[in-house]
């Protein structure tokens, strides 16, 4: 079988698209590095909490960018008992952002309880995985919403994917926290089956899903290690899993720690509050206002108040 791809790269924050045999398959290979680090050196969660952010940015990417699509998808976990709320937003560009909340308290003595090996359940019990895309090609938003069910988050995609009629999947993710080098990484490889063609014989529909059983079995021999490695390329690291079924490798996409938060975005945020609100914002003369996703703080002062409450009654 053959080999067709794009130039050998060693590259960390990218996401490789491909696809097998006659496109009847197609795949993305997401590998996170420094950007992801940016992302979570902004704040200071536990490890805990950088280790499933971690897991459900690099799943986000892998679900979202499609060169096709110009838009916003938004990859979400809420209503959870202890990690309260996760969520990763990713552009068609290539942008991410992320950030957490949870019960400080509750975790603590969880991570205690557990000696620092909670399950995903007592973690997120009672939670929902949403999925949201805002595409600039549709007039209303696409999201589904399943309860979150498995004991790592790529059961509980699996369970998404089968819940909400998508695409049959299959997924594999791994991070990494290098101590050393106070360092992370993720990986998630993703393959998804597209539909039969109506003009497809019988023999050609079972010709297909024993392609995809293979298909799955090959996924199922990746390693974390391998996944992980910045030193095996993406191709490489296709063609050892794939070269059986003829895998095409794309043109690799750059992947970006970015936030959207500006201050003509807070105002405009601030503008939408009641002038009672806006004033009980008010702390030793001034309003601050932390963006949660890069934690950045801005500032307006008595000046700057005024000419917002000035805005709001023209």
């Amino acid at each position: 079988m053959g080999f067709v791809g794009s130039s050998v790269t060693m590259a960390t924050d990218i996401i490789t698209p491909f696809y097998l045999g006659k496109a009847q398959v197609r795949g993305k290979l997401v590998r996170l590095g420094d950007q992801l680090d940016h992302i979570l050196k902004s704040h200071s969660y536990p490890p805990i909490v950088n280790q499933y952010l971690s897991e459900l940015i690099a799943i986000g990417i892998a679900l979202s960018i499609n060169t096709k699509n110009d838009g916003l998808f938004t990859l979400q976990i809420s209503n959870g008992k202890i990690l309260r709320m996760m969520v990763v937003d990713i552009t068609s560009e290539g942008e991410i952002r992320g950030c957490a909340k949870w019960d400080h308290e509750a975790l603590e003595k969880l991570l205690i309880e557990t000696n620092n090996s909670p399950s995903l359940t007592q973690l997120f019990e009672n939670g929902f995985l949403v999925f949201t895309a805002d595409l600039a090609s549709q007039t209303e938003r696409y999201q589904a919403v399943v309860k979150l069910s498995g004991s790592t988050l790529s059961d509980c995609m699996h369970h998404f994917f089968r819940q909400s009629d998508q695409l049959a999947t299959g997924l594999v993710v791994a991070t990494k926290s290098n101590p050393s080098m106070e360092g992370y990484s993720a990986a998630a490889l993703i393959l998804q089956k597209l539909p039969s063609s109506s003009e497809q014989t019988e023999i050609e529909d079972e010709q297909d899903d024993d392609d995809w059983i293979t298909d799955l079995s090959l996924l199922g021999t990746v390693t974390k290690k391998e996944l992980l490695d910045p030193n095996l390329s993406a191709n490489t690291l296709l063609y050892r899993l794939f070269h059986e079924r003829q895998v095409h490798i794309l043109p690799a996409k750059d992947i970006v720690a970015k936030c959207y938060c500006s201050r003509p975005r807070i105002e405009q945020i601030l503008m939408n509050f009641t002038e009672a609100d806006i004033k009980n914002m008010i702390l030793d003369n001034q309003i601050s206002v932390t963006c949660e996703f890069c934690n950045e703080t801005y500032l307006f002062d008595d000046l700057q108040i005024s000419e917002i409450l000035a805005d709001k009654k023209l």
